[in-house]
């Protein structure tokens, strides 16, 4: 090899290595790809309750008694989130934190509970139950802004599920007990209640959500004489639409819409009959989120561009539930499975 071309080759030898170090550093300090939604989810860890932010926790209860969080919502910047928390005298008192900044709307000398929040401008509307009077019973009611606007008077056991708002009407979705025993579906617009079933099945879960001015309901209840349960839903108040007849015992918790698809999330059994496994039903064909060997229950659902989330808890064997949500099918815990834990409302948003 003559001098000058071997001179050459060792250059290339020194230097062609450093340049791809050197490209390939700058491939690799690229800044990774960040999501383009918030997953938001509200439940409870170890009973306190709790909501997290892509995975990161933010501890609501004080820890001195039970607590849970049922719904979140957010207003600009800002997270709300209603649930309980059990008083020092044994009262459940229904209470919102703001940014972990709490707000009781009840003065704990009676048990109550908030069981949903949505916010319409800067109204906040959550809807629950009061045990009122000498009597104990639950009375339905929401508050407004934090003033408490009751549906039923007291004379019987009634509770507030889940809250909607269609432009200038309020519709409440839960349940009563005329008869002290057996609690029927029901709904409330305006304060105007109309019944959704009878007293021949018994009332387990009840949903509700609006798409523009449309509003869909869902229900699950199951027969007094078998007790498997059967979950309908309906929009704009139609004919219910069944998609659990109570032939394998399912139930729907919670209900989402995109578009013209609905779909309504809960539980029902695994593929061998054994375990209890986390479902949701996408007009009306099921779709199965956990094995055989799991047990597992979905309890919320959204649905942001395609993208499928469906929330609850599962528990592997010699496990504690832990709180757990599925994207498009594929499991992400939240808690590590030592204590029990659980998701009971999921909220995505685009960042």
């Amino acid at each position: 090899m003559k001098r000058k071309n071997l001179f050459h080759y060792y250059f290339a030898v020194l230097v062609l290595p450093v340049l791809f170090a050197a490209c390939s550093k700058k491939h690799d300090d690229k800044p990774a790809l960040q999501p383009e939604k918030d997953v938001y989810a509200a439940g409870r860890d170890k009973y306190v309750a709790t909501y997290w932010k892509n995975g990161a926790a933010v501890t609501l209860g004080k820890g001195t008694g039970s607590s849970d969080a049922n719904g979140i919502a957010m207003l600009g910047n800002d997270i709300y989130v209603a649930g309980y928390e059990i008083n020092g005298n044994g009262k459940y008192v229904a209470k919102y934190w703001k940014n972990g900044v709490a707000t009781d709307l009840t003065d704990g000398t009676s048990d109550a509970m908030a069981n949903d929040i949505i916010i319409q401008g800067n109204d906040i509307y959550i809807a629950g139950q009061q045990s009122m009077g000498g009597n104990a019973k639950w009375t339905a009611r929401y508050w407004k802004n934090g003033t408490a606007i009751s549906l039923t008077d007291g004379s019987v056991n009634a509770v507030a599920s889940s809250m909607a708002i269609a432009g200038n009407d309020i519709y409440v979705i839960g349940e009563r007990s005329p008869d002290g025993i057996t609690p029927l579906t029901c709904y409330w617009k305006n304060g105007i209640l109309t019944d959704l079933s009878d007293q021949s099945t018994y009332a387990a879960d009840q949903a509700i959500t609006t798409a523009g001015n449309e509003i869909y309901m869902a229900w699950s209840a199951s027969y007094n004489s078998s007790g498997n349960l059967k979950t309908s839903y309906s929009k704009n108040f139609g004919n219910p639409q069944v998609i659990s007849d109570g032939t394998q015992n399912s139930r729907g918790s919670a209900v989402a819409i995109s578009g013209t698809d609905v779909y309504i999330a809960g539980s029902g059994p695994s593929a061998d009959g054994k375990e209890i496994a986390a479902k949701y039903w996408k007009n009306g064909n099921a779709v199965t989120l956990t094995s055989v060997s799991e047990s597992a229950e979905a309890l919320s659902i959204a649905v942001l561009d395609n993208d499928i989330y469906v929330a609850g808890y599962m528990a592997s064997p010699n496990s504690s539930s832990k709180a757990t949500y599925w994207k498009n099918g594929t499991a992400v815990s939240l808690t590590n499975g030592i204590n029990d834990a659980l998701i009971r409302k999921i909220m995505v948003v685009k960042k």
